[in-house]
């Protein structure tokens, strides 16, 4: 059997949490959002306290949570997620030194920063500006978008889009080509069209990350999270 039909039958660890991920449920959805491995615990906190705000719009089948439950409700989670994913996947720890191979290639890759692609760009930008004022040059960037991850989580496969800083479209191509050999040779399943309007897909990819605990003197804070 090919090596790519055994991994696609990989479920994430994720999934034998007591709230595995889901977009359906409050709790499934915390836990979605962790096994991407591109959450910050106290922004996700501050995300779903919005979410409850409005439980209705987002979770119609699900029993209301109330705002001041969410701090709670993450623990709970986090705890959950702890106790069944405890080591890192090898697709997740191929994207971790692609993250840093990308990146002394000159390609920013943000990774679950934003919803839209506006805020991944302003994201992306802001990053491009402090390189360029160390003296540094990229070549372009990546981008998943918060969407793109639960589909990694859901369905194993993820996309990326990318795209260079100026305005020379002709250097588009080989960007996403070496996008491509980096994301190889780290082990992930990468694959391109060679269609500039079509994203960098790597399916499969099992996403097992576990939550590393924050410094004790963390602001106070007690949580686990993802470190970016």
């Amino acid at each position: 059997m090919p090596r790519s039909s055994v991994r696609a039958m990989t479920a994430p660890a994720a999934f034998a949490s007591k709230y595995p991920p889901s977009e359906r449920t409050f709790r499934g959805a915390i836990t979605m959002r962790l096994a991407s491995g591109g959450a910050d615990v106290d922004e996700l906190i501050e995300e779903f306290i919005e979410f409850a705000a409005d439980f209705g719009q987002f979770f119609p089948d699900d029993a209301p949570v109330e705002p001041e439950e969410v701090e709670g409700i993450v623990d709970e989670v986090i705890a959950e997620y702890g106790r069944v994913v405890t080591e890192f996947s090898p697709d997740a720890l191929g994207l971790l030194k692609s993250l840093d191979d990308l990146y002394e290639a000159g390609i920013l890759y943000s990774y679950g920063d934003a919803f839209e692609t506006s805020d991944a760009m302003e994201y992306l930008e802001d990053g491009f500006e402090v390189i360029a004022e160390k003296g540094g040059q990229c070549r372009g960037y990546l981008y998943s978008l918060v969407g793109d991850l639960d589909e990694l989580v859901l369905h194993q496969r993820l996309e990326i889009a990318f795209g260079t800083f100026d305005a020379d479209s002709a250097a588009v191509p080989s960007l996403a080509q070496e996008a491509v050999r980096i994301l190889r040779a780290n082990g992930l399943a990468a694959s391109w069209s060679g269609d500039v309007t079509e994203p960098i897909v790597i399916e499969p990819m099992v996403m097992d990350a576990p939550l590393e605990p924050d410094d004790e003197d963390d602001e106070g804070h007690d949580h686990d999270g993802h470190r970016h």
